[in-house]
């Protein structure tokens, strides 16, 4: 066992200057990441304690929580965090008002502490004072506030712990807006509820809320692949990369669902407050709305209901934004903000708002962990789902194969010239995987979603 840690010590503190993130997510003023080596990271306002560091003090750089390296999904709310590990438990931290973090409590938390025993949680949103997840059987949960019928049961009742919407086992992903949700079953259609001042659930009205998840209508197949709530806006993304939006940010303030400006068309999008910013399938990287703190990254503080494109390119999926900034991450792990920044949310280690798109450097403690991607083996796909695939670049055969997990524990051993390694057994999280060929050990990461 000493080996097998040694070899994992040694992997994980190779140097690189690219790769180093893996994860972001925004909230109102404050950014939670995941390093590339599981661990967890945070960054901006923290009057609650919602960067988890056991402080209420802000902090202007990434900083560090806990010394846990089996993060795999993150997700900021306005003032509260959550993460879920790769055993499938939910934690939580920061504020909690309004039942928000669902402990059966109203106490802030300024460490991340376990909700419930569950270990199926599979995904998790916060808005302002309440929170939506969905599990991995496919059901939907809710808790904190319900002011605006957000909890989705029918009622204005606060709920203190997670509580199952409904008894449908076919949600996919579930978004939370300020007051609102939109989400997506596996059938590829839409349904928002909660509250509806600007139009954001699409039920063709203002002001109308919502109680119980609403089937909402929209020209064209419903064939939607993507959600994502702003503040006061839904947008939904089409299996085409059309992106439909209602709400606030809508060019008109749409009451409906509307495809936006046609000739665009995106993988992903992000929404704050007053501006969008949205990556096309070739990594450009795209931003619209209100421009007075340089969300949009834009010359001249200027506004603009048209997407333009921000500096650079190879940027992935990745993007959070918080109320009146940015944050995103490129293919190689490296992540970048703009717009305000008067509470360190930018994390570059200043409080001076960027109206240009500014790296933001990995820390010491993170050590810009990677692995060297040259060598006689490669693989693929990586994150992946079910079957990791090896290219040997010669006629090489191979004479074992060894998973381990990020303790060092092997989970997989595998003898003979294989080249195809079912993995979908193996829980979400970051693996080793060694090959020994020609007698020698080459050792690469993967990523099991």
């Amino acid at each position: 066992m000493r080996t097998k840690l040694f070899l994992l010590f040694a992997l994980f503190t190779l140097q690189s200057n690219a790769q180093c993130w893996s994860k972001i997510s925004s909230g109102a003023y404050h950014s939670i990441a995941i390093g590339n080596d599981g661990s967890l990271w945070a960054w901006g306002y923290n009057n609650t304690g919602q960067l988890g560091d056991g402080t209420i003090n802000n902090k202007n750089a990434p900083n560090k929580i806990g010394t846990d390296t089996d993060w795999i999904s993150v997700s900021a709310g306005y003032y509260h965090s959550f993460g879920i590990k790769s055993n499938g438990t939910l934690w939580a931290w920061g504020s909690n008002t309004n039942r928000q973090l669902g402990d059966g409590t109203n106490t802030d938390r300024i460490t991340p502490v376990q909700i419930g025993t569950g270990t199926n949680w599979a995904k998790i949103s916060g808005g302002e004072t309440f929170s939506v997840a969905i599990k991995t059987d496919g059901t939907l949960w809710t808790w904190g506030s319900d002011s605006e019928g957000q909890m989705g049961n029918g009622t204005n009742g606060a709920h203190l712990v997670p509580t199952q919407v409904g008894t449908d086992t076919d949600w996919l992903q579930a978004e939370a807006g300020r007051y609102h949700v939109i989400a997506l079953k596996t059938n590829n259609k839409l349904y928002a509820w909660g509250y509806n001042g600007n139009g954001q659930i699409s039920n063709g009205g203002f002001g109308t809320t919502q109680q119980t998840p609403n089937l909402v209508t929209t020209t064209g197949t419903a064939n939607f692949i993507k959600v994502e709530a702003g503040v006061n806006s839904s947008l939904a993304i089409k299996d085409d990369n059309t992106l439909w939006i209602c709400g606030l940010v809508a060019p008109t303030n749409t009451t409906i669902f509307q495809q936006f400006a046609s000739p665009f068309t995106f993988s992903n999008v992000s929404a704050g407050a007053n501006h969008v910013v949205g990556v096309k399938s070739d990594g450009t990287l795209w931003a619209w709305g209100n421009n007075a703190l340089g969300q949009i990254s834009q010359p001249g503080y200027n506004a603009s209901n048209i997407p333009s494109q921000v500096s650079g390119t190879n940027f992935s999926t990745q993007i959070g934004t918080n109320l009146y900034s940015s944050a995103v991450l490129k293919n190689d792990g490296s992540l970048y903000g703009f717009g305000q920044n008067h509470v360190g949310q930018i994390g570059d280690s200043s409080l001076i708002d960027k109206t240009s798109i500014t790296a933001v450097s990995c820390p010491a403690l993170l050590s810009n962990t990677t692995f060297d991607e040259k060598g006689v083996f490669s693989m693929f796909p990586n994150p992946v789902s079910s079957i990791l695939n090896i290219s040997i670049e010669n006629n090489s055969d191979i004479q074992k194969i060894v998973i381990y997990d990020v303790t060092g524990k092997q989970v997989k051993f595998l003898e003979g010239n294989t080249t195809s390694i079912f993995v979908e057994d193996l829980k979400s999280g970051f693996y080793l995987l060694e090959v020994t060929i020609d007698g020698k050990k080459e050792v690469k990461k993967f990523i099991k979603q």
